[in-house]
Parts: structure tokens; sequence; C-alpha cells
């Protein structure tokens, strides 16, 4: 009895998991949280003002900086004006009250300007000189070198063609060899079989008949071993009358190769020293270019001081009217710029 209740219980289902929160119901109450912060806010009435004070001051701090970039881009325009200005000016070659310092300082820049143009003229003819020279040289070893090339192929063509011939020569005559060896070893196995025969105890006619066999066997691998002897022979007498002219031409070869490396190193060392030249010209050249710049920005606050005096004297020539009305113009941006920040 109590077997058959355990194996009752045991074989009940466990029971079910209990569930976790609705997926609907964290949503709801989600809303719930929000609603009840956005109704503290409304009632807090500092902290609405702290909030909206926040916001108007990083706004305020856009506003301000957006404005003074403005300011900076129209200052800058206004400089670059005036250096145009006093650059006209002094261009226009006009008498100018209390800018008389600032002409007699911007002439003696420009004559050290044209002086220095004119060295930077000077360098760039001489370095345009040595770099035709350096062209010409390569001109003139080129064809020399050319000639000297065409003229060793057909030497180089014939080298290699006696190399062929080398190599069939030596398949030739270790051929022959081999055939020389297979007819001695041949030889002196009809030779040693005939000692053998007339030792044996044969009727007088075979031993005759065999002997005048071995005979003639023996004369026939004679001339085929002088035969080969003699090709051997003759190939070998044709390989070192090759080789002797295979050593000419190599010498010729190796002649005209000295020549081209002489005339290469001579044409590599002209090439150089005109490189070394040219590099001394062009470092030079880079200096005056320096000393161009130099002047250049000494310049620069001449013509915006000139400018300055020209704006407030308001000189009176045609040419400078459309300086003055962009001036002015920039001027009225600049001060409604500056008000605008102030009144921020």
């Amino acid at each position: 009895m109590k077997t058959f209740l355990a194996s009752l219980f045991s074989s009940q289902p466990p029971p079910p998991a209990r569930e976790g929160l609705p997926y609907w119901a964290f949503w709801f109450l989600l809303c719930i949280i929000l609603l009840l912060i956005i109704f503290i806010f409304l009632r807090d009435k500092d902290l609405r003002q702290r909030l909206d004070s926040f916001f108007f001051k990083t706004k305020i701090k856009l506003i301000k900086f957006r404005l003074q970039t403005k300011l900076k881009k129209e200052k800058q325009k206004k400089i670059k004006l005036l250096k145009a200005l006093g650059k006209k000016a002094w261009l226009e070659n006009l008498m100018i009250e209390k800018g008389q310092e600032l002409l007699v300082n911007l002439n003696q820049l420009e004559k050290e300007k044209a002086k220095l143009e004119k060295e930077k003229k000077a360098l760039a003819a001489r370095i345009e000189s040595l770099e035709l020279k350096l062209e010409d040289i390569q001109q003139k070893y080129e064809e020399p070198l050319k000639q000297k090339e065409n003229e060793k192929k057909p030497y180089k063509e014939k080298l290699s063609e006696i190399r062929d011939q080398h190599k069939i020569l030596n398949i030739k005559i270790e051929k022959s060899q081999k055939e020389a060896e297979k007819i001695e070893k041949e030889f002196n196995e009809i030779q040693k079989a005939l000692e053998q025969n007339s030792n044996l105890y044969l009727q007088e006619e075979k031993q005759k008949v065999r002997k005048e066999k071995n005979t003639d066997q023996l004369q026939s691998l004679k001339q085929q071993k002088e035969s080969i002897s003699q090709k051997i022979t003759s190939f070998t007498v044709e390989k070192d009358k090759s080789i002797q002219e295979e050593r000419k031409l190599q010498q010729i070869i190796n002649s005209l190769n000295d020549s081209i490396r002489n005339l290469h190193q001579e044409q590599k060392e002209h090439q150089q020293k005109l490189q070394k030249e040219i590099k001394e010209w062009e470092k030079e050249k880079y200096k005056i270019l320096q000393k161009i710049r130099e002047n250049e920005s000494q310049r620069e606050p001449l013509f915006e001081n000139l400018g300055k005096i020209i704006d407030e004297q308001r000189v009176d020539h045609e040419e400078l009217i459309v300086f003055y009305s962009q001036i002015d113009r920039t001027n009225r941006r600049i001060q409604d710029l500056e008000n605008q920040i102030k009144n921020l």
C-alpha cells in the first residue's frame, strides 16, 4: 500500500512556476512615474526658473560666440582693405601727410625686392643653363654607348653559337667514347675466346673455321675502333679551334665592355659634377626666395599703417573711393556686431 501511494504521488506533475510581471504592467507603471515627475516639475516654480535660466544662458553664449566669430572676420576683412588701400596709394605715388616715413620705407623695401628679384632671375638662368648642359651630356654619351652596344651584339651572337657548338661536340665526343669502349670490350672478349679455342680439343676443320671467323670479327672491330678514334680526334681538333675562337671573341667583348664601362663612368662623373653645382645654386635661390618673403612680410604692416592714415585723412583720389566705400560698410557691420554683443 505504501509502495502504491509513493508511486502515485511521484507520478504527479510538478507545480507550475509563478509568472513574472506582465509586459503591459511595466509600461503602465513607467508612464505613471513620468506623469508624477512632470507634475512635480510643474508645481516646483524654482526648478522651472533654474532650468529656464540654464537654457537661456546657453543660448546667449552660443549667440555671443557666433557674433564674435563674425566680428573677427569683419575685422580681418578691414585689415585687408586697409592694406589694399595703402598699397594702392603707394602705387599711385600719392603725397600723404604723416605717411612720408612709411613711403620712404616702402620705397626702400621695393628697391631691395627688385634687387632680389634680379638675383633670383640670374640664378634661375644659371640653373637652367646647367640643366641644359646636363641634357647635352646625356645626349653626348648616348650615341657612343649605343654604337658600342651595337658593335658588341654580333660578337655576342657568334659567341653564343660557338658555345652551342661546344655542347654538340661534347655530346658527340662522349657518344664516340662510349662506342669505342663498347668495341674495345667486344674486341677483348673475342680475343679471349680465340685464345680459349686454341686450347680446346676440336676437329682441325672446326677449329680453323672458328679461328677465321674470330679473326674477321677482330679485324672489323679494329677498323671500327680506328674510325671512331679518328672521329674523336676530329671532334677534339674542331673543339680546340672553336675554343681558341671563343677566347678571341671573349677578349673583344671584354674590351668593348671596358669601353662601355669607361664611357658610363665619364658620363657619371660629368653629371655628378653638374648636379652638385645645380644643387648649390638651388640653395642660393632658396635663400633669395626666403629674403623676398621676408621683404613682403615687412611691407604688409607698412601698407596697413599707411592705409589707416589715408582712411583717417580721406585723401581725395578717384582710385581710392571704392576702398573708402568698402571700409565704411565694414565699419558699420563691426559697430553693429559690437552693439549686439554689448546688448546681450
